[in-house]
């Protein structure tokens, strides 16, 4: 008889964990697509793995079975480490591979030790019903898993359920029955992290109005060119300009890693655009970074702000494409919010925030009418330990003078995509100017 190990010798193409950029090391399996003994097509989706900053989807690299699969659910996994082998002539369909017929996946590499952060190994098979990441945040925390009640499936213990019981009072219970638990994972997760951090950061927030008519006027006269260009890219460009070259310190942060808190220039603007995600398990924010934002020309700024856009929206970005931003723009004008005062990362300086672009508020019926112009509402809340309020509201007034047309703005946007630069846009007049009757002097009114 012919063993399972001989019918799979040369005709095997290995599954790893993919790399999700330098600075992920490991990610956990989230969700199989695939069992043992399944036919699979090039390409389709094998697994999924959770890391903390993204969400990968690992595709088949060929067409045949699924013949081992070298981890659980639940399991976390170093990149490069073996997660699945399949038979590309087809294989026995349905016939899981026994425990013996393949040796079994190498050891994860222990990680590497940073002093006070050094976390204890997992033990080689998780205790009781928790799942191996779950086992080394308890080891590491010295928890009891004993103790610890588990709401995965089939009640196992999750990570997120040993830290539960980490912080929960020791007369506190069980989790309610009732209501449904769901636990973060991959960005999500990381972007909870982030936002409990944020609670450390001491901020203050400056506000800016500012009309919309040049703006406004100049995208229209690149539409008119050929050229898509949006508010938000204009709005973005002139931030990365405006720290750039005029206010450096905005892209400034605080540290304190060391023995004493200090200030960090990274040399370079790196704005982080923020983006509201929809994926298959929900929503989430992500903020992908252009670097050296403020040296790159309009034409190569929208480039790499389309690529990033489109990728976070495809979940395509990487690890790295998510680090080192150190001042950002979120927007949720777009929704209709007239301003916000938003969360400021660690790492970061200053984020801006811009608001909804309409007429003033009680003025929308009859804006058009009386020649209003619409307007716009920013805010830069800041790192207060690094950036002081006179230099954000002075960094909001450069800002303005950029998108209203000052220090060559839209000259330098026009000449790098190649457009031609219109007469500036006029400020609207009243419509019922013209409708309004001439009285010749000395006429005697009716009452």
């Amino acid at each position: 008889m012919v063993s399972f190990k001989e019918m799979a010798t040369t005709t095997t193409v290995k599954v790893v964990a993919p790399g999700a950029g330098e600075s992920v090391t490991e990610g956990e399996i989230l969700e199989w697509h695939v069992s043992e003994g399944d036919q699979i097509e090039q390409d389709s989706t094998i697994v999924e793995i959770s890391t903390d900053k993204v969400d990968v989807e690992v595709p088949a690299p060929a067409t045949g079975t699924v013949i081992k699969l070298y981890a659980a659910e639940g399991d976390v996994v170093q990149v490069g480490q073996l997660l699945a082998e399949i038979d590309v002539n087809g294989g026995p369909p349905h016939i899981a591979a026994q425990p013996d017929d393949v040796d079994e996946a190498p050891a994860a590499a222990p990680a590497a030790s940073n002093g006070a952060d050094t976390v204890a190994a997992a033990p080689e098979k998780p205790a009781g019903n928790a799942t191996p990441v779950a086992s080394r945040v308890a080891a590491a925390e010295g928890i009891d898993l004993a103790q610890v009640a588990g709401t995965g499936t089939g009640g196992k213990i999750t990570k997120e359920d040993v830290l539960s019981a980490g912080t929960a009072p020791a007369s506190a219970g069980t989790a309610p029955a009732a209501g449904q638990r769901t636990d973060l994972r991959g960005g999500a997760a990381m972007l909870a992290q982030y936002m409990d951090e944020s609670l450390k950061i001491p901020t203050a927030t400056s506000f800016r109005t500012l009309t919309v008519t040049t703006m406004d006027g100049r995208r229209q006269q690149l539409k008119d060119a050929g050229q898509k260009v949006s508010f938000t890219h204009l709005i973005a460009y002139a931030i990365a300009r405006a720290a750039q070259d005029h206010m450096p310190v905005m892209a400034h942060h605080f540290d304190a890693t060391g023995d004493k808190p200090a200030r960090i220039d990274d040399g370079a603007v790196n704005l982080g655009i923020a983006v509201d995600v929809e994926t298959k398990k929900g929503r989430t924010l992500m903020v992908p970074v252009i670097r050296d934002a403020g040296r790159k020309s309009f034409a190569e700024f929208k480039a790499a702000f389309d690529d990033l856009i489109a990728r976070a929206r495809g979940n395509e970005l990487s690890a790295d494409d998510l680090v080192g931003g150190n001042i950002s723009l979120t927007n949720p004008g777009g929704i209709g919010t007239v301003s916000s005062v938003p969360r400021l990362m660690t790492g970061q300086g200053t984020i801006v925030a811009t608001g909804s672009i309409a007429y003033p508020v009680g003025l929308g019926n009859v804006g058009a009418a009386i020649g209003a112009e619409k307007v716009m509402t920013m805010t830069s809340t800041y790192d207060h330990r690094v950036i002081q309020g006179a230099e954000s509201g002075q960094f909001l007034k450069i800002v303005e003078e950029h998108l209203q047309g000052e220090h060559g703005f839209y000259e330098q946007v026009f000449e790098s995509l190649g457009a031609p630069l219109g007469a500036a846009p006029l400020a609207p007049v009243p419509a019922a100017a013209a409708t309004v009757p001439t009285v010749a002097p000395g006429t005697p009114s009716i009452e």
